[in-house]
C-alpha cells in the first residue's frame, strides 16, 4: 500500500498482516457490548467479535521526502528467539526484504531508522544473523530511539528487573546498533526535516515517541502504540494491558484525537490492518474513526 502526505510518499511494509490477541486480555476494562453500534467499523479488519479476538498487523512505514528515505519501526524479524511468542520465535524467509525491494528500497539506501519505542516488535529488524553475529540490517542509516526510552529499558537491563522476552530484544535488536555507534538519541521536538518532527507520546512506555508530518495543507502523525484499534477511539480511556502507565497512556491518546480533530490530522497507528490511516471526528461526547484507503 502506498499513499501520500503532501509531497511525502509512504510505503506500508508489512511483516505479519493479520496478528491475534485477546480482546479483554489485551483491552481490559473494554466495553464491548458498547462496540456492537460500531461493528461494520471494527469487522472484519479490527476485530472477530465472535471469538473476542484483536485484529492487528505488525507493519513498517517508508517514508520518503526530498530524498530522503525514513523507516518507521522494524517489525519482528527473523531467525531471533522469542520462545514467549510462538508466532515470532525463529521465524525464516518472511519476505519482508523482498516487499520492501518492491516498494523500491533497498536496506543500504535507508538514512533513518526511526523506532517510536524498543518493543520486540518495533525493532526487529535492526539486524540480521551474519556469520554468527547481529549486523544492522541497514549499515547506512542513523537509528533514532528516544533518549529516555533507551535509559529506561538499559536501567531495567542494569538492575534486572527487565523480563526475558525484552531482554533477548534489547540484545539482539537494540544493543548490537549502539555498539556499532549507529544511534542518535532524539528527543521532544526533534526536526529531521522541515515539517517531520519528533513528539514524545508516554504511557505505553515511558519513552514512546511519534513522528508529526506537516507538509503543505496535509498533516498526519504516525503514533506508534499509543493506539492499537479503533476501538480506542471509540473507548480512548481504554490502554492495553502492556502499557506501564495506563491513565498516562489514554492521556497521550486523547491528545492525539483532540488534536486531529482540530487540525485535520490524519491518524496512522502501528498497528491498523486494511485501511492503515483515518481521519477523526466527534460524535456525541468523544470521537469515531473515519477510514480512509489513502489516509491522506
Amino acid at each position: 500500500m502506498r499513499f501520500a502526505i503532501g509531497d511525502a510518499v509512504v510505503d506500508v511494509i508489512v511483516d505479519i498482516d493479520d496478528f491475534r490477541l485477546p480482546l479483554l486480555g489485551f483491552l481490559p476494562g473494554l466495553d464491548v457490548a458498547g462496540l456492537l453500534v460500531h461493528r461494520d467499523v471494527l469487522e472484519p479488519e479490527f476485530l472477530d467479535l465472535a471469538a473476542s479476538m484483536l485484529k492487528v498487523a505488525i507493519q513498517s512505514f517508508v517514508i520518503r521526502l526530498n530524498g530522503r528515505t525514513i523507516l518507521v519501526d522494524t517489525c519482528v524479524g527473523e531467525a531471533k528467539a522469542r520462545p514467549d511468542l510462538p508466532e515470532f520465535h525463529q521465524r525464516r524467509a518472511t519476505g519482508f526484504l523482498r516487499r520492501l525491494d518492491a516498494a523500491g528500497v533497498k536496506p543500504e539506501q535507508v538514512d533513518t531508522v526511526f523506532c517510536t519505542h524498543l518493543h520486540v516488535d518495533h525493532v526487529g529488524w535492526n539486524t540480521q544473523r551474519t556469520d554468527g553475529r547481529w549486523v544492522p540490517t541497514f549499515p547506512n542509516a542513523r537509528h533514532l530511539f528516544g533518549r529516555l526510552e533507551l535509559a529506561d529499558w538499559m536501567a531495567q537491563r542494569a538492575g534486572g528487573t527487565i523480563q526475558p522476552l525484552h531482554l533477548a530484544s534489547l540484545e539482539d535488536s537494540v544493543i548490537p546498533i549502539v555498539e556499532a555507534g549507529l544511534v542518535d538519541l532524539v528527543d521532544d521536538a526533534t526536526e529531521l526535516a522541515p515539517g517531520v518532527v519528533l513528539t514524545r507520546l508516554p504511557g505505553h512506555t515511558p519513552g514512546q515517541m511519534g513522528l508529526h508530518i506537516d507538509r503543505g495543507d496535509s498533516r498526519a502523525i504516525f503514533c506508534g502504540d499509543a493506539i492499537h484499534s479503533p476501538a480506542q477511539v471509540f473507548q480512548p480511556h481504554i490502554s492495553t494491558s502492556v502499557c506501564v502507565d495506563r491513565q498516562r497512556a489514554a492521556t497521550t491518546r486523547r491528545a492525539i484525537l483532540e488534536e486531529a480533530t482540530e487540525n485535520g490530522r490524519v491518524v496512522v497507528p502501528a498497528h491498523f490492518r486494511g485501511r492503515r490511516g483515518c481521519q477523526i471526528r466527534r460524535h456525541g461526547g468523544g470521537f469515531e474513526p473515519i477510514l480512509i484507503d489513502a489516509p491522506v
